[in-house]
């Protein structure tokens, strides 16, 4: 396939997977944690210390913050789409180094498999489309790391290798720090020593790649201790070094199990890097039994880093006490690949007159059922559920279909495995136009974060100066609009703020409604609830008497 053709096949494939209703869901999970301080940079014009409830925020790099930030002044305005943005603009930008890279190490098809694999895996979907940290994190240290293996299969100095990976890697570093070097480890150091290369973990180029991996925030840091320093003392805050050393020993911690969702972690995990994870686990026996005596040195050392490497460092992460499975998705990349490159040694070894396998029968005739299942259902689903959604979910699901199956019926006649990868871009193409015509109308007749928000706009008219007192980090607090100004304590409130926010819990005492009402905020207006059911009073500012 000619290099323009590819790279325009795999944006479509990306916009078509990742663009359908980025901007129509409201925000969920941590994304108020990683917006409301990018929209605080925006006030304040403070890209280096993030703040947060009105206090410094330093538990994470503030990497998501700024492509954030960045995003809201590029597209003219906070949204949703805008916040969400850089997230899959980062997968994007893996997918294209995937598509370099799966042409090293597997040939011209690894070129658009690859990149496919990257594209259609379960975890790239769901974070690809949140404003979250994941997405930005596994897709910098993906980059990094399938720039360091390209090179290292197809030789050449490792100056360019290592210098890759370091750059990719401190800038993942910038995003959740330094925490994805075990898994790239594992793989690396698996392929060296199969290749008989261990000696490369000596040369100076490594250790220049390492320190930029670990260093490159460094800067950040030094920055925002300078800054913290000017701030008057507070006793109750935790330094940065002081912080991040406690979320390291709380994973370590035994007492942090979980008992009820440990066991299912590593479950959590496989499900996160499927369905490729799948795949390279079905085709690991057979290749290490069949073709392994016709492997070359270097394809077996590859295939071992890739298999072990994740599957041991996954495994021990999968195994901290305090273990999330999305603390895995680095090894999004390396997965893919491997099951790219089992599947096209699989094909150069297999029988060119033998019969299509049966197993590739049953996987097109399922993805082709869940086609037609989604297909269906856009059309009777808004009937049931959203009637108001109806013709528009209709005419969107039906107008599709025949573009949809025009493209079943074509990538019908392409050879197995080639059609798995083309199969499974069109169901996750389709999954998300479907979720964007016919589930989110549905989902917006159920929100519970907007509401709050527009109950208070209904009071204070749009756009209100409003101060959020004590907040906590709460997502609908980015629907109230920019003018929101979060503060840590009464000292912080301005004279000319005419709205206060607060958890209705703090009103139950007396001496902080007699500062208030000192302060002028002595009249509620209307108290509502959070998406967990945490009330909070809206207070307006009653005029002094003249």
């Amino acid at each position: 396939m000619p290099r323009v053709l590819l790279i325009l096949t795999l944006v479509l494939t990306w916009a078509a997977i990742y663009l359908p209703g980025l901007g129509g869901m409201e925000l969920k999970g941590e994304e108020g944690r990683r917006i409301l301080p990018a929209r605080v940079m925006m006030q304040t014009g403070d890209y280096v210390l993030p703040y947060s409830e009105g206090k410094p925020y330093h538990r994470k790099p503030p990497l998501i913050n700024w492509s954030i930030a960045a995003s809201f002044k590029a597209l003219g305005g906070e949204s949703e789409f805008a916040a969400r943005l850089p997230s899959a603009l980062s997968v994007l930008l893996l997918a294209l180094t995937a598509a370099c890279a799966g042409r090293i190490l597997a040939g011209p098809a690894g070129a658009w498999w690859l990149p496919l694999a990257i594209l259609t895996t379960i975890g790239a979907v769901e974070k690809g489309r949140l404003a979250e940290i994941e997405a930005v994190f596994f897709s910098l240290s993906g980059i990094g790391m399938l720039g360091w293996l390209a090179g290292w299969y197809r030789g050449g100095s490792p100056w360019a290798r290592w210098l890759w990976s370091g750059v990719w890697f401190g800038l993942a570093s910038l995003a959740k720090g330094p925490v994805f070097l075990p898994f790239f480890y594992a793989i690396a150091g698996i392929a060296l020593w199969k290749n008989g290369q261990r000696r490369e973990l000596w040369h100076p180029a490594h250790f220049v790649g390492l320190a930029l991996s670990i260093f490159m925030p460094l800067p950040w840091v030094m920055a925002t201790r300078e800054r913290l320093a000017l701030l008057p003392a507070d006793p109750s805050a935790t330094g940065q070094t002081q912080m991040w050393l406690n979320q390291v020993v709380k994973r370590l911690d035994p007492s942090a199990i979980d008992w009820k969702t440990y066991p299912l972690g590593p479950f959590e995990t496989l499900l996160l890097l499927s369905p490729w994870a799948i795949v390279a686990l079905v085709l690991w026996r057979p290749a290490r039994r069949t073709w392994w005596p016709d492997l070359s040195q270097k394809d077996r050392a590859l295939i071992l880093g890739l298999g072990w490497g994740t599957l041991a460092s996954g495994l021990v992460y999968a195994l901290l006490p305090e273990s999330r499975a999305r603390f895995q998705l680095p090894l999004l990349a390396p997965v893919a690949a491997l099951a790219v490159v089992l599947l096209t040694h699989w094909k150069q070894r297999r029988d060119p007159s033998a019969a299509e396998p049966a197993t590739a029968r049953w996987v097109s005739g399922i993805i082709r059922f869940l086609l037609l299942f989604l297909t269906v259902a856009g059309v009777v689903l808004p009937y049931w559920k959203a009637p108001g959604s109806m013709i528009p979910a209709m005419a969107v699901m039906l107008g599709g279909s025949v573009i949809l199956w025009l493209l079943a019926i074509r990538f019908a006649r392409i050879a197995w495995p080639g059609r798995l990868f083309a199969e499974s871009a069109l169901l996750c193409a389709w999954a998300m136009i479907f979720k964007a015509s016919v589930m989110m109308p549905i989902m917006r007749l159920h929100e519970d974060i907007r509401p709050p928000a527009l109950a208070i706009l209904a009071q204070t008219g749009h756009a209100p100066h409003l101060l959020a007192m004590y907040p906590g980090p709460q997502p609908f607090l980015f629907y109230l609009g920019k003018n929101v100004v979060e503060i840590a304590s009464i000292r912080q409130v301005t004279p000319d703020a005419p709205w206060l926010l607060i958890p209705a819990k703090r009103l139950e005492d007396p001496k902080m409604v007699g500062r208030l009402a000192s302060a002028g905020f002595s009249e509620p207006i209307l108290t509502v609830p959070d998406d967990d059911g945490t009330p909070y009073t809206l207070l307006r500012r009653t005029p002094p008497p003249h």
